[in-house]
């Protein structure tokens, strides 16, 4: 996995908790298609979590990103990456190195 933490760390500390999901997501996406042809990532805001909608080809992951999670990212800007990773491995899902 191709990590920047310097791009990382600046877009951490500047953007809104939801904007910065979606960057990771955009980044994981890029990785996914090198394996899946369709491939679609939606976040909706649930009260301090953030609720994800992964989709896979044929294929519907969702995962949940609680506000304790989402309150690391200023220490470790690459804990979502390994979130969605881990739910994709649990699933089957072939990821490919997530690009910034």
């Amino acid at each position: 996995m191709t990590r920047n933490h310097i791009v990382r760390n600046i877009l951490v500390s500047r953007q809104p908790r939801d904007e910065y999901v979606k960057y990771v997501m955009k980044c994981v996406s890029r990785g996914l298609k090198e394996h899946h042809d369709q491939v679609d990532a939606r976040a909706v805001r649930q009260g301090d979590d953030i609720q994800t909608k992964w989709q896979i080809n044929d294929r519907v992951i969702e995962v949940t990103l609680k506000s304790d999670v989402l309150a690391t990212l200023e220490t470790e800007p690459f804990a979502l990456d390994e979130v969605f990773i881990q739910a994709f491995e649990r699933n089957d899902v072939r990821v490919g190195p997530a690009r910034e």
